[in-house]
């Protein structure tokens, strides 16, 4: 925006050089074919002797003191006029410009010397006398260049000055509205990390940001209200329901054990079943509206998430070996700040989803490694992958790839992982597994590191590996 302003600006200032420039060179056109049209028509009234007579006067002329600016201004003019008047053979009878006379007609550079040595440039017009002579009426042009110079100071100070007030202002405007922007921002991350109680900040201005930041927050408490109502009535519900349920089960099983018919028997152990699944969802709903909550965040303590991932991996070997399946272990020593139980869920789910959705021969590895500010827990396999479109949908509640809905899970697993990696600063996300084979997936947490500067506590073990001896 200064660099168009100026550039305007310019323009405009190059258009009025141009402009004085040329009226300064009209004014003196005009004053040399005043004075040539007087002298020639002198010449035709008294003759050639008295126009050399009348050169030489005004040559030798000395005008009187100045009265006022008017009368400077005229005397100036007049110092800067020259004559030259030759007869027909071209023969100087008078005048005292000294320069050499040029072609007949107007000449816009004439080259002279003043009286004092010095070397200029004149304009003028070269007329035809009467008599066969030559008339030169010249004016100096140092009066023009003395404008130009002017000009040009005066327009490369006015154009410094207007670009420098002109970048100030923008700068602190710029810099203004990107304050605004970077704390609407900071609220916009902190409400996306789960703090449903910050607002967009509002100084009181009544300009445009305070209208936007107002509306924001409108619709801010219009979102918090809703989503309060309806985590309270799921949580609710989930909790009604868990009563009966639980009694529910209670008798079903006591019934199963009073049952003589093996039938009979048969149907109520399929009900218990089918209870214990439907105890399983509402138990990772409460699960999930608690983390989503942030309550757990009272808990945070130190973990090395590295321990406490391969301490679920080696509880989860026996089962992956007793299907068929291959683990690998790849950790480090890594600290994060959060709650370790639920750090541990999220490898114990990542590990089950691998589990239950990959054939017999996948090799499942989980990585946690260090990164630069970051620490990464993933789980990939070289299992069937998920398409790109639907990366993103694994991780959303009651969300089934299989469109019969049939086979194991509740499609919680990854919702809760993604939920727990929020309440811990983190993101969860799926990607193409490189390090277990193009055709793989891989699940990847990412979560802020923890640094203990007192302690020195981030040292970078050596991995550690770890290998099964599954079925091949």
């Amino acid at each position: 925006m200064a660099l168009v302003s100026c550039l305007i600006t310019a323009a405009l200032g190059g258009l009025t050089y141009w402009y004085v420039h040329e009226e300064v060179e009209r004014q003196i056109d005009e004053r040399i074919a005043v004075d040539a049209r007087t002298l020639l028509q002198f010449e035709r009234t008294h003759g050639f002797e008295a126009l050399v007579q009348l050169v030489r006067a005004k040559d030798a002329y000395t005008p009187p003191a100045p009265t006022g600016h008017l009368a400077v201004v005229d005397i100036a003019l007049d110092r800067t006029m020259g004559y030259i008047v030759a007869d027909g053979q071209g023969v100087r009878r008078a005048g005292g410009l000294d320069a050499d006379m040029p072609p007949s007609g107007w000449s816009e550079f004439i080259h002279f010397r003043h009286p004092d040595g010095r070397d200029a440039i004149a304009q003028g017009l070269n007329s035809r006398l009467g008599g066969g002579g030559y008339l030169l009426v010249a004016a100096d042009r140092t009066a023009v260049d003395q404008i130009d110079a002017v000009l040009l100071r005066l327009f490369l100070a006015a154009f410094g000055i207007l670009f420098l007030v002109n970048l100030a202002l923008i700068l602190g405007f710029g810099r203004a509205v990107r304050r605004r922007l970077d704390a609407m921002a900071r609220g916009a991350e902190a409400i996306m990390a789960g703090d449903m109680s910050r607002r967009m900040p509002v100084e009181g201005t009544s300009d445009e940001f305070d209208e936007l930041a107002t509306v924001l927050n409108g619709m801010l408490d219009r979102i918090v209200a809703l989503v309060t109502r309806l985590r309270e009535l799921s949580s609710g519900l989930a909790h009604d329901l868990r009563t009966p349920l639980s009694r529910m089960q209670a008798k079903l099983e006591r019934s199963a054990g009073m049952a003589r018919d093996v039938e009979q028997q048969e149907l109520l152990e399929a009900a218990i079943d089918d209870g214990n699944r439907l105890a399983d969802l509402f138990a990772g709903l409460l699960s999930i509206a608690e983390i989503d909550g942030r309550r757990a965040q009272r808990r945070f303590v130190r973990v090395d998430l590295g321990a406490a991932a391969e301490q679920i991996a080696e509880a989860h070997r026996p089962a992956f070996e007793d299907s068929g399946h291959r683990l690998l272990i790849e950790t480090e020593q890594a600290f994060v700040l959060g709650d370790q139980a639920l750090l541990q869920r999220i490898a114990a789910n990542l590990l089950d989803n691998a589990l239950v959705h990959t054939p017999r021969g996948t090799t499942v590895t989980l990585l946690v490694r260090n990164l630069a500010e970051e620490i990464a827990l993933s789980v990939c396999h070289d299992g069937p992958g998920v398409a790109v479109e639907d990366r993103q949908r694994i991780f959303e509640r009651l969300v089934r790839l299989d469109p019969g809905r049939s086979g194991p899970g509740y499609g919680l697993g990854l919702s809760m992982v993604q939920a727990i990696a929020a309440s811990h600063g983190g993101t969860a996300s799926a990607l193409a597994s490189d390090s277990c084979g193009n055709e793989g997936l891989a699940i990847e947490v990412l979560l802020p590191s923890f640094k203990d500067q007192n302690a020195g506590l981030m040292t970078k073990a050596s991995a550690r590996h770890r290998g099964s001896t599954g079925f091949e």
